[in-house]
């Protein structure tokens, strides 16, 4: 157990770690928002993506969506997200596999955060239980707790399933896939670049720049 995480942080790898979460954490959101969008246009509803949410066009065609419709928008950001995260484990691991050396190469870490997509459900998850405990009641503005209110399920079933697997998922790429040397530096850049990337962009450069 003890060589399961060296604990020493390399700088230069810290930097360009924490400059991908940073990037990373704007790209996901980006594309998390064009997996609505691109469910709504399939629709027929004129929509526009903004830097941490969609808009959409309240016309005839939107007034007239059904339960069915709501539904679909509403799982394409999710669908997106996990997709994302689904085909970078795959290529991750064809790529671990076809290795030679235990270094990961530019190609493998960029698999490596297409697998972390998973990771925004996790966050969201924590969050929605942080709000939980600090409020004392559920908030249901989030994509999964509107999922499960569509098809009549427990508030927090997707918003736990999701966030578990996430969890999972995290745990899977740090302890299979990133070299032991590497997983603490690995670990630090990410709870730094992940905070960064959030502050960074949902609160400032991305309401200046896709508001």
């Amino acid at each position: 157990m003890k060589n399961l995480i060296v604990f020493r942080v390399d700088f230069k790898l810290f930097m360009y770690l924490a400059i991908a979460f940073i990037f990373t954490t704007a790209l996901g959101t980006v594309l998390h928002e064009y997996g609505h969008f691109i469910a709504a246009e399939f629709l027929g509803i004129s929509a526009k993506i903004h830097y941490g949410f969609t808009s959409f066009v309240i016309d005839e065609n939107y007034r007239n969506l059904s339960k069915w419709d709501r539904f679909l928008i509403t799982v394409g950001g999710p669908l997106q997200t996990i997709f994302t995260g689904i085909l970078g484990l795959i290529l991750l691991h064809i790529s671990k596999r076809n290795s030679e050396t235990q270094v990961l190469n530019f190609k493998s870490w960029i698999y490596v955060f297409m697998s972390l997509f998973w990771l925004r459900q996790s966050a969201n998850f924590v969050m929605w239980m942080i709000g939980y405990l600090l409020k004392n009641r559920i908030s249901t503005n989030s994509d999964e707790v509107k999922l499960a209110v569509y098809l009549k399920m427990p508030l927090w079933f997707f918003m736990s399933l999701s966030g578990v697997i996430g969890f999972a998922v995290t745990l899977l790429v740090i302890f299979k896939y990133i070299p032991i040397n590497q997983r603490f530096t690995f670990i630090v850049s990410g709870f730094v670049g992940g905070i960064l990337g959030y502050i960074i962009w949902l609160e400032l450069l991305g309401q200046i720049l896709m508001p």
